[in-house]
């Protein structure tokens, strides 16, 4: 079963005259362990796509499906509860509160989720592990670079154990030392947790870092190519060939 889907969306934005489509009929298949940038100009519809991908927004038509379930299908409060379960975000702003250490941070969303705080503190540190933030669980944002704050950030989204992890420019703070330093971290995420991820990008570097490219103009998918070195991963689809 693949981990996301999208079969034909569309979402407009207004009405009569002022309508736009902001996607047309957008189809993608995402499998198990597979890393995807999208990439496209201002404009292209890539951070529509990527509100409809967590479940914030709902498509004008076609479906979106997390694990095989339409979650525009969804009453709110079970879309909201599969966004909070399901789906693990990171953003361009590193959004950690000041006054909490970072172990503190990552915990948090899981202790608001009903997590005990023993094991919301387990899992936090499992995850601030697994980005190599262990030695700095104590610290808080302001005595952290900003290479540290995102990869507190990636932890927090990882100890929900997501089935997907949606990154949204998640260098666009960053210098070039610290950039190559988070997408060598979210490879190796995919490559030994087998960790789902889409990031969006206008960063080409960061873009070619991942296992597969999909480029969007206005509002469609206009190629969807797997790099010829990608690992396959059990699950994982083969990306279609871009249209000429």
């Amino acid at each position: 079963m693949q981990v996301l889907e999208t079969r034909d969306v569309t979402k407009c934005f207004g009405a009569g005259d002022v309508r736009v489509e902001a996607l047309r009929s957008v189809s993608l298949a995402i499998g198990p362990g597979e890393f995807v940038a999208i990439m496209g100009p201002s404009g292209s519809g890539k951070s529509t796509l990527l509100t409809l991908l967590g479940g914030v927004d709902t498509p004008t038509s076609g479906q979106i499906l997390l694990e095989g379930t339409d979650m525009a299908a969804l009453s709110d409060d079970a879309r909201t509860l599969m966004r909070r379960r399901r789906i693990g975000f990171v953003f361009q702003a590193f959004n950690l509160l000041p006054t909490l250490s970072a172990v503190e941070n990552v915990s948090l969303p899981l202790e608001l989720d009903g997590v005990s705080a023993s094991k919301a503190k387990e899992r936090a540190e499992k995850a601030l592990e697994q980005v190599e933030m262990s030695h700095r669980g104590d610290h808080i944002p302001g005595k952290l670079s900003g290479g540290e704050q995102q990869r507190v950030a990636i932890a927090r989204a990882l100890a929900i154990e997501p089935a997907l992890l949606l990154a949204d420019e998640p260098t666009g703070n960053l210098d070039s030392r610290q950039t190559k330093l988070v997408m060598s971290l979210l490879t190796r995420l995919v490559e030994e947790r087998q960790q789902t991820i889409v990031l969006v990008t206008h960063d080409p570097s960061v873009g070619e870092a991942a296992h597969r490219l999909v480029k969007l103009r206005d509002g469609r998918v206009e190629s969807d190519v797997r790099r010829a070195d990608a690992p396959t991963l059990p699950g994982a689809e083969p990306a279609a060939r871009p249209e000429h």
